[in-house]
């Protein structure tokens, strides 16, 4: 039998953060499979090897054509752009998977098309799996999760922490239109709080310091280190009730307690994640946390949540729900 091969549609760069797609098929490659990811930025460099059986693509059109003319067999059309469902019909793939993710208003347009065309739907979050069952009759709920390299992982202490005083409170990810930045300078007001991110449209508030963009391997010791993590999303939106935040996972690897606005799908844990129904209780549940965050054991209970929701459990979730479609569709791949 030939490797089998899953081609990822152009919607972000491969080194651009790690992100869902990311560790979805880098878990595919570490399975066996040929990853193909067609990177958003396009430009005339060579095919590059990555990882171990992972290819980026750089110049997507000229991949297509190799395609369409039968340099390149893909078992596995993979979308998480609902726009980029488009190009399934070009690739005669034996299966196409489309990632519902996100409910970005934007997207609208195109979900009904992208829905149609897949054969098997993935959904991150329970509201978008309510919202596609009734579009689709082969869902499957596939949370984001946590990154298994984190769990007994040890920390260092990042140099930015070493002069502050106190317990260090830190909000690490995207300022975008979902998030509070009401409540970070709120908390900033009572505990030393850091930015680890990027201004995404909103600016990270005075009296917050401010680190910047990080790599992703080095986002481990800003969680590990931090005493809180926040996740203050704005949860009147549809992109927050949407949302599984990957960063709620990565704290619990990290072994850190995590304080969040509350919706579902940061519901999902409370001995590690302490959800606030307003603000006022948000800020109570940041004092509650740096409390509970010096209770011995601890740490090792946000770990034990994250052995059990790590990428590698959620490719298991996806690889069952390609198996059964083959046996049901007697679609046979990799051959």
């Amino acid at each position: 039998m030939k490797q089998k091969t899953i081609l990822y549609f152009p919607v972000l760069n491969w080194e651009f953060l790690k992100q869902r797609p990311q560790q979805i098929l880098s878990q595919f490659a570490r399975n066996g499979w040929t990853v193909y990811f067609c990177n958003n930025t396009q430009s005339e460099k060579p095919i590059e090897q990555v990882e171990p059986n992972i290819y980026v693509i750089h110049n997507f059109e000229s991949f297509m054509k190799d395609v369409k003319h039968g340099k390149y067999k893909i078992d596995v059309a993979y979308a998480t752009w609902a726009k980029s469902a488009e190009h399934f019909d070009k690739v005669n793939a034996k299966i196409n998977i489309y990632d519902s993710i996100d409910e970005f208003p934007d997207w609208e347009m195109y979900e009904e098309f992208a829905v149609n065309s897949a054969d098997i739907m993935l959904t991150s979050s329970q509201r978008l799996y309510d919202i596609r069952s009734k579009m689709h009759d082969n869902v499957h709920l596939v949370r984001n999760a946590a990154p298994s390299e984190y769990i007994n992982k040890p920390s260092n202490k990042p140099k930015e922490y070493e002069d502050i005083d106190g317990p260090i409170v830190a909000f690490v990810g995207a300022l975008g239109s979902w998030t509070s930045t009401y409540l970070i300078k709120k908390v900033a007001e009572k505990y030393p709080t850091v930015f680890v991110g990027l201004e995404f449209g909103k600016q990270c508030p005075s009296n917050v310091i401010n680190l910047g963009c990080k790599n992703h391997d080095e986002l481990y010791d800003y969680y590990a280190q931090a005493d809180v993590c926040l996740i203050p999303f704005n949860t009147k939106t549809n992109i927050t009730q949407s949302a599984s935040p990957v960063k709620m996972y990565e704290h619990l690897a990290a072994g850190t307690i995590t304080v969040a606005t509350k919706w579902h799908e940061t519901d999902l844990y409370p001995s590690a994640v302490l959800t606030a129904e307003n603000d006022e209780d948000f800020l109570a549940k940041v004092d509650e946390a740096i409390a509970k965050s010096k209770v011995e054991g601890f740490r090792d209970e946000a770990k034990r949540i994250a052995s059990e929701n790590t990428w590698e459990v959620r490719f298991k979730q996806i690889e069952k729900a390609i198996e059964d479609y083959t046996l049901k569709s007697g679609v046979v791949i990799g051959s």
